[in-house]
Order: structure tokens, then C-alpha cells, then sequence
């Protein structure tokens, strides 16, 4: 949300499943925009959004491939009690979604077309020409998401804003509950 001081904000994350969705909705309304570019686009915009791709990108590979997180606070589909909270899927559901190899094809460091290494802060590798077949990067990861978001059907997208969700919030006496949608000003045109 944006105020007169030109000051911006993601939207809140009630949860850990929440920080891994938002992740999926970027990813997601990234690729729509670099597959089907507005007609009044520069070379600036497709910047932005391939960007954008690859930073959610990285991070999702990292969620469902990265087996050695070496800070607690990395959420991991490895790691499935900070994303559900109360009943754990079966653990065979949670194997299928654990694919080392995005991770290992796209970023770990020893591979010298790293993504990190083009977006993590100014290097020398960033001189390197590299082109992103981004459909191909996005079909590969697809399946995972799509498992992922079946195991958390109470965060469904809303028609008429794809890249929203709508969520079941509970009040604090814990009595009733409300449903409300959380999306970003900045998906919306």
C-alpha cells in the first residue's frame, strides 16, 4: 500500500504458509507478465519482471530443494511444522515435493550460472550475458506448487483477483470466524 510519502508495503503474512504463497502469487504474476508483455512495454519493464521471476524463483528452489538450511528461520518443505500448523500431511505427500534438483540446476553456488550470483549484490558474474528460458524454469517447477497448494486448500485463489488468496481469520476470542482476501495494491491494474 502506498501513502503520500511514497511509502510501500507487502501485504501482511498472518503465517508460515502465507510467506510461501506470497511467494508462489509473485512467482506466478511474474511469469504471466514476461509470457504475455502489455503492448507499452520498454526493455526497463521486462527487467523488473524477469527479476522479479528469478528472486522468487530462487526462493521457492531453495524452499522445496535446499536440504541444508543452515538457519532455523528458513522456512523448508523439509521442515513442514512451521507451514502446518496443526495436522502434518503424510510424510510420502511431503517426500514428492522435495526436489534437490531445481536447486542444484539453478542455484547452488558452485554452478557458475547461479541465479544468486546474478541477483545477489554486485559481482563480476553479473557482466556475463545469461539468458533465463523462463517457461521452461517455470514448467519444471510447476508440479511442486501445484502439490503444495493442494495440501493447503484453505488458501484458495479468488477468481477475480488470480494472484489473491482468500483466508479464513480467526477473532481473538476465537468464536467466529470471517473471510477476507489479502492481495497487494500493486497486482491489481
Amino acid at each position: 500500500m502506498a501513502s503520500s510519502a511514497g511509502i510501500y508495503s507487502r501485504p501482511e503474512k498472518l503465517n508460515d504458509a502465507q510467506t510461501v504463497l506470497y511467494e508462489i502469487d509473485m512467482l506466478q504474476y511474474a511469469y504471466d507478465r514476461l509470457a504475455s508483455p502489455p503492448p507499452t512495454w520498454t526493455q526497463p519493464d521486462q527487467w523488473v519482471y524477469l527479476e522479479d521471476f528469478l528472486l522468487h524463483y530462487r526462493n521457492l528452489i531453495q524452499f522445496f530443494g535446499k536440504l541444508n538450511n543452515l538457519d532455523n528461520a528458513d522456512l523448508s518443505i523439509t521442515r513442514p511444522e512451521a507451514i502446518w500448523d496443526s495436522q502434518l500431511p503424510p510424510k510420502s505427500e511431503l517426500d514428492v515435493m522435495t526436489d534437490e534438483g531445481l536447486w542444484k540446476k539453478y542455484d547452488t553456488w558452485k554452478n557458475p550460472e547461479a541465479i544468486s550470483k546474478y541477483l545477489h549484490h554486485c559481482t563480476t558474474h553479473r557482466t556475463t550475458a545469461k539468458e533465463w528460458k523462463v517457461k521452461v524454469m517455470y514448467d519444471e517447477l510447476r508440479p511442486l506448487i501445484e502439490k503444495f497448494e493442494c495440501l493447503l486448500p484453505q488458501y484458495k485463489p479468488v477468481a477475480e483477483f488470480p494472484h489473491a488468496r482468500s483466508v479464513a481469520v480467526s477473532t481473538l476470542e476465537g468464536n467466529s470466524t470471517t473471510s477476507t482476501r489479502t492481495f497487494d495494491s500493486l497486482l491489481n491494474n
